[in-house]
């Protein structure tokens, strides 16, 4: 859990530093004061990007050429990382005051989970959006699941530069990215099906809770590589000697197209509510109540491999567009995390005595 946070030139914080407690943390202040920019800066020293934009260059204070964050994180048994991350003309990493190179080697140090307006486009957004929120999930439990997703779409890429331009690259070129590609895209997809049954398990109870009329949330991944997960059962060999034939028997296909039709970059996620798509059928309140149980279904699955102390709970302004039932049943089930950090205007009452208190004011962060 995150135990000491700082920030120099990021976003409206000219200096800040933060000591942070187990339980809940709650960030009060005013609209426009800084307690989202204070979460960003979390969400990024666990996974190197923000959950707001994809530019970074916006995080950097207004006329500043760098922003520089750092952290002190504690595991389970006491030991302690020291994260540290500055952007300015390039991206420097260190841990224990080390450099690290690699992107992957500092990922996940310190473990979060998040709630905040955008998960409602997990239920009613672009495919590609499901998609993110499987690989993030997966990559905070596997090292290795990220390398795996690097690898791929870095194959994907260039086939698809090869494939626009048959002409011009030989067929063992091709083939040797095909090899990659089947490689990388059968871990990716069994990953992802092996995280869907998981959730489906935990929203189960998340069902209960947060829809009392007996509505049963699930989900149904729908593979990239079509039929062949299906047909392939659970051998990763069998699977990876389809997928191969696949992108073989389309070769042509894909020329003409220019791109690669079959892979995990085109597998689907579907929210459904008693087995209708949440997308098209559900009304907003259920949405967001659904968005809601999904993301505590997450921190289940997280909590069950890392251990609930080893996960951060970020809680950005999910609870405005809440009825008075669901809200209390979000605040209630905030004690299954090892350690919230929750931003908004006013504590409410259902956890305001478990709650350590900081005032943002301007960019400025203190314990009240």
């Amino acid at each position: 859990m995150l135990a000491h946070l700082r920030l120099i030139n990021f976003r409206n914080y000219d200096r800040c530093a933060i000591d942070f407690s187990p339980g809940i943390n709650y960030l009060l202040g005013a609209n426009g004061q800084g307690k989202t920019n204070l979460l960003e800066a979390v969400y990024y020293l666990s996974l190197l990007r923000s959950f707001r934009t994809s530019q970074i260059n916006n995080l950097r204070q207004w006329q500043k050429n760098v922003f520089h964050l750092s952290a002190e994180c504690v595991k389970n048994g006491g030991v302690k990382d020291r994260l540290a991350v500055s952007y300015g003309s390039e991206r420097r990493l260190a841990i224990n005051g080390v450099p690290i190179a690699r992107a992957s080697d500092f990922i996940n140090r310190f473990i979060c989970a998040t709630f905040i307006p955008e998960d409602l486009d997990i239920i009613k957004g672009p495919a590609c959006l499901r998609r993110r929120f499987l690989d993030i999930t997966i990559s905070q439990l596997s090292p290795a699941y990220l390398k795996s997703l690097q690898n791929y779409s870095a194959a994907l890429k260039n086939r698809n530069i090869m494939l626009k331009q048959p002409g011009k690259y030989p067929l063992s070129t091709l083939t040797a990215y095909d090899c990659i590609i089947v490689k990388q895209g059968v871990a990716i997809e069994l990953a992802r099906r092996d995280l869907s049954t998981k959730l489906n398990l935990a929203l189960q109870k998340q069902s209960e809770i947060f829809f009392r009329q007996k509505k049963v949330l699930s989900l149904k991944f729908l593979t990239g590589l079509g039929t062949l997960l299906k047909d392939a059962s659970e051998s990763s060999a069998e699977l990876s000697v389809l997928y191969h034939e696949t992108l073989q028997k389309t070769l042509e296909r894909d020329c003409r197209e220019g791109n690669t039709r079959y892979g995990p970059h085109r597998s689907e996620l579907h929210c459904l509510m008693d087995n209708n798509s949440l997308a098209f059928f559900g009304s907003e309140g259920e949405c967001r109540a659904a968005a809601l149980a999904l993301r505590f279904a997450c921190l289940d699955v997280l909590q069950q491999e890392l251990g609930r102390e080893e996960v951060t709970l970020i809680v950005d302004d999910v609870l405005g567009e809440l009825d008075q039932e669901r809200r209390r049943a979000f605040l209630q089930q905030l004690d299954l995390a090892g350690q919230v950090l929750i931003a908004g205007t006013a504590v409410p009452d259902e956890i305001k005595t478990q709650s350590k208190v900081f005032s943002v004011v301007a960019g400025q962060c203190q314990a009240v």
